[in-house]
């Protein structure tokens, strides 16, 4: 039985219902968080009947493939996420090791994805190292939050390609707009703009929030006080609350009263759970085909994949344990039964319901922060309604040229 570790995804989300993919020319759509939501809702107040609906719509959910166009309209944002261990299938241990691209979309926004990377490796520890990564991202057009972290590669937009100095988490808001790139970014070595046209460069590295405007020829900076009003501090954090909407209306509806069955019987399964692998550990390759047969004879499907990695299993469950991650199951199985049960089942029944309410009240969180601070007296305006106006952005006369 192959071990399967997935050392690079690709993970893509978008929230409304204007998400679009194109490929070859065809526009190919992206099914909403909310959609998934409304799925996963039914699933689980139906116990698990409506599950041919959630895996038509995990089947049909579109792939990105290299040299992909994104486009968000109305009333829509896209999540493109691209992380991977740099060692692919040889994964290093250590966070310095691990690489990700997060690109929030804003609604009427342009991005294209292109110059992919995949491997597939399987060592004679029958150990499989697989993934994929997105290596080039370009903004074409729209604003955008960005995440880069311990990553070489470069931003693209048409003005300026744009370089993430240092280790950790590094980022920041993006406008291209107008044929002109606004942004506000930060890392801990800084960040570096090369002029695409005049092949000009600028380090940006500043302990106080900042503005980097690059045009076709030059690159200029505007200092905390002659910010943009999409670029201040506390507009940011109102763009962080808004795009993080795709990640909490992916949340479903969730019946404290089933969640909370489901925890007291925690304890139960995994002591099942355990025993099985157990008894399978103990069995031969035969007892395990005595097993399919009577299986088979009551009416259960076993195709010949299945039946091949049932055989294997016995095998496998050594090699866990060699390994040591039956050990680590059992500690993790106790921890977990032990808080169950010292929880109780009032403490369950309460912990259930705090959980459901916390889900609603940080969307309607989110709601109330979602805003942008606009005009010299930083008056609170809704980020929905301005993200879907054009922008107006002070003149350039207060902006320092700097290459």
């Amino acid at each position: 039985m192959i071990f399967d570790v997935q050392t690079g995804r690709i993970s893509l989300a978008a929230s409304g219902e204007n998400a679009f993919i194109v490929r070859k020319g065809k526009k190919i759509k992206i099914p909403s968080v909310e959609n998934r939501a409304k799925l996963t809702t039914e699933l689980l107040k139906t116990d698990g009947k409506e599950v041919a609906k959630m895996q038509k719509f995990e089947k049909e959910f579109p792939k990105l493939m290299d040299g992909d166009k994104l486009l968000s309209g109305s009333g829509t944002i896209i999540r493109v996420d691209s992380e991977f261990n740099v060692g692919k299938e040889k994964p290093i241990e250590g966070w310095k090791n691990n690489s990700s691209k997060v690109i929030n979309m804003a609604p009427n926004s342009e991005m294209t994805v292109s110059s992919f990377e995949s491997w597939d490796k399987t060592d004679k520890d029958k150990k499989r190292n697989h993934g994929e990564m997105i290596k080039n991202i370009e903004l074409i057009k729209g604003i955008f939050s960005v995440s880069y972290s311990n990553t070489d590669d470069i931003l693209v937009t048409p003005m300026a390609d744009v370089k993430f100095l240092g280790l950790g988490g590094t980022g920041g808001t993006f406008d291209v707009y107008e044929n002109i790139l606004y942004s506000n970014a930060g890392g801990e070595k800084g960040v570096e703009y090369t002029n695409r046209k005049s092949k000009a460069s600028y380090l940006a590295k500043s302990n106080m929030p900042q503005e980097i405007i690059v045009t076709g020829n030059n690159i200029y900076k505007k200092g905390m006080l002659k910010m943009d009003d999409l670029f201040t501090s506390m507009s940011s954090l109102g763009l962080i609350s808004y795009f993080s909407k795709v990640l909490y209306n992916a949340a479903p509806e969730v019946d404290p009263q089933k969640t909370a069955e489901s925890y007291k019987n925690l304890p139960k399964a995994m002591e099942q759970s355990l025993g099985t692998f157990e008894m399978f550990s103990q069995m031969t390759p035969e007892d395990i085909e005595r097993m399919m047969k009577i299986s088979e004879k009551s009416g259960q499907e076993i195709t010949p994949e299945i039946r091949a990695q049932m055989k294997e299993l016995p095998e496998a469950i050594k090699e866990m344990q060699k390994a040591g991650y039956m050990d680590q199951m059992k500690k993790a199985m106790a921890m977990s039964k032990g808080m169950m049960e010292g929880l109780g089942d009032a403490g369950i029944d309460r912990l259930t319901k705090v959980s459901s309410g916390t889900i609603k009240q940080v969307r309607k969180s989110n709601e109330q922060l979602s805003k942008v601070y606009v005009g010299e007296e930083g008056k609170p305006t809704d980020l929905s309604s301005f993200l879907e106006t054009p922008r107006k952005y002070k003149p350039l006369t207060d902006a320092k040229k700097v290459a």
